[in-house]
């Protein structure tokens, strides 16, 4: 008895504090002429968002324009562009690739990071 009501109350504990979280992914082929292959993937939590999208390398001077427009010029490490707002984000694109990862803090630069998150997908062909 002892035990089942420790397990309980464990499960209740842990569900009172646990956090939600919302992931998505998408993947859109098609079989056209162009043959466009699109990949975004966003990770949405109480602490976290991130997105990361793969999409053809034509697409990407267009995605890294979309960037700039919100964050500015990058820095180049590499092959890749990086746009940084102190540690909480971090913003990586090169052909074909670009991820973010953003530490929630400002509820503004959420909201920012968020819509740069679906006009990237809309620039690279995801909606």
């Amino acid at each position: 008895m002892k035990k089942t009501l420790f397990i309980a109350i464990t499960l209740i504990a842990f569900a009172c504090n646990g956090q939600t979280a919302k992931s998505q992914s998408v993947s859109k082929n098609s079989s056209s002429t162009t043959h466009s292959n699109v990949s975004v993937s966003v990770s949405d939590s109480n602490e976290v968002y991130s997105y990361s999208a793969i999409f053809d390398k034509p697409k990407s001077a267009n995605a890294i324009k979309e960037i700039g427009k919100v964050f500015g010029k990058p820095v180049t490490e590499g092959k890749n562009y990086v746009w940084k707002e102190g540690d909480s984000l971090e913003i990586k694109a090169r052909e074909g690739k670009i991820t973010i990862e953003f530490e929630k803090g400002s509820t503004k630069l959420y909201e920012k990071v968020k819509e740069l998150g679906e006009s990237i997908s809309a620039v690279v062909g995801e909606k």
